[in-house]
């Protein structure tokens, strides 16, 4: 492997297919959200169940931040899905700018990177 010399990291440009990969992985992402908002929402959760016919009560510690994973006064299943996609790109933002400033840091020590 050829290894490029750490002052030229910045000039090489995002390929057409990098930008291809990240669409399609924000595509497959809101498809997963879909799915969880849509479809698996819906299911039952089966430890719950089992300790209703057991008969057994649970306490807390402390009041639960979103009771039954709920946002009071969000409700609305398409509300849920946008929050999804806007928690996902939020991620990716983050992840993006950690990854920032992780090469700037190899650089400022004149690390090169393989």
């Amino acid at each position: 492997m050829s290894e490029m010399p750490v002052e030229n990291i910045n000039s090489v440009r995002p390929k057409r297919s990098d930008k291809k990969g990240l669409f399609a992985g924000l595509a497959v992402a809101a498809v997963l959200v879909a799915l969880g908002t849509f479809v698996f929402s819906e299911s039952v959760e089966t430890l719950d169940v089992k300790a209703e016919e057991l008969g057994l009560e649970g306490f807390s510690l402390l009041p639960a931040p979103f009771p039954e994973y709920a946002v009071p006064g969000m409700e609305d299943p398409l509300v849920t899905f946008l929050l999804g996609v806007f928690s996902v790109v939020l991620v990716l933002v983050v992840a993006f700018a950690v990854g920032r400033f992780l090469s700037s840091a190899h650089r400022a020590r004149g690390v090169s990177s393989a």
